[in-house]
């Protein structure tokens, strides 16, 4: 039941980003490029021949295959049918240690391949990396206090009705820390315009400048990937647990699609902000995760 949970998962991811698409697209009275246009647009691109470099080494040749198989483990260990499994024996952190090591190749990727935008982008993603970690282990920390578990599933299978009677201040204010970290980490509005052009504005796309053919449609699906992941973690962190199984299974993925259809209205009535203000929203967003901890400790 796990894998064929995962196996939908992995169909899934590129549709949550057609859901957000087309929820701007909604909200901009256009008729929008559609549900299934990354599916075509990753097709497209596996059909091309790869771009290196003139001066790469084979650590811009493997990055995005590397990124891709780590954002991979982190779809095979997340339980998506509740509690059980592998996840059981996996600590959270590791979790968000794959992806950080998705992130991780990516910058190394981008560095070796020389070019100065890429290397402003790879320093900015660094940079907002740094304060959005601060925030998840802030976080976690108040999650393992919660549930008294560090696995993975543990952690987020561990809340129940009654922490929501009990605790529902602290799960509110640790949801909207997380959300930043969400919007942040998956280079969306306000933090980063996915669409923007401009290279001196990007932040996580200036990395894929030299990027094309299989090496960019790794790169987008393993973006997909970690966008339905965190997600996913989002709703699961509210989300009371029906149980091992499809119903769960069913509820998480409705979950991750009205967290898409959210950040397309967000997207739709908000502006990028100011590059100097993302550093102090994460900041803030930390802050709002310890006092969160502080809440469910004092009281």
């Amino acid at each position: 039941m796990n894998i064929l949970s995962i196996i939908l998962a992995a169909v899934l991811s590129p549709f949550f980003i057609g859901v957000v698409n087309q929820t701007k697209a909604f909200f901009a009275g256009r008729k929008g490029p559609g549900f299934f246009r990354l599916y075509f647009t990753i097709g497209k691109l596996l059909r091309k021949s790869r771009m290196l470099p003139e001066n790469s080494t084979w650590i811009f040749d493997i990055a995005q295959s590397a990124s891709l198989a780590s954002v991979a483990v982190a779809v095979i260990i997340f339980p998506w049918t509740g509690g059980g499994g592998v996840s059981s024996f996996v600590p959270v952190a590791f979790f968000f240690y794959m992806l950080a090591a998705g992130r991780f190749l990516t910058v190394l990727g981008a560095l070796d391949a020389g070019n100065a935008f890429e290397g402003m982008g790879s320093s900015r993603e660094v940079q907002f990396s740094a304060f959005a970690e601060i925030v998840v282990f802030i976080v976690l920390g108040f999650l393992v206090f919660l549930s008294a578990d560090t696995s993975l599933s543990g952690v987020l299978s561990g809340i129940g009705v009654e922490d929501w009677k009990d605790n529902v201040i602290p799960l509110v204010l640790v949801f909207l820390a997380f959300v930043a970290v969400f919007l942040s980490e998956n280079c969306r509005v306000p933090f980063d315009d996915p669409e923007t052009h401009l290279e001196l504005t990007m932040i996580h796309e200036a990395m894929l400048l030299d990027v094309g053919g299989p090496d960019l449609a790794f790169a987008l699906y393993g973006a997909a990937l970690k966008f339905e992941l965190l997600a996913a973690f989002l709703v699961m962190m509210v989300m009371p647990c029906f149980g091992n199984g499809w119903v769960h299974a069913a509820a998480l993925f409705a979950g991750v699609g009205l967290i898409s259809v959210a950040v397309g209205v967000i997207e739709s009535v908000m502006a990028r902000m100011r590059f100097l203000k993302s550093p102090q929203s994460l900041m803030g967003a930390a802050l709002i995760a310890a006092l969160a901890v502080l809440v469910f400790v004092c009281f």
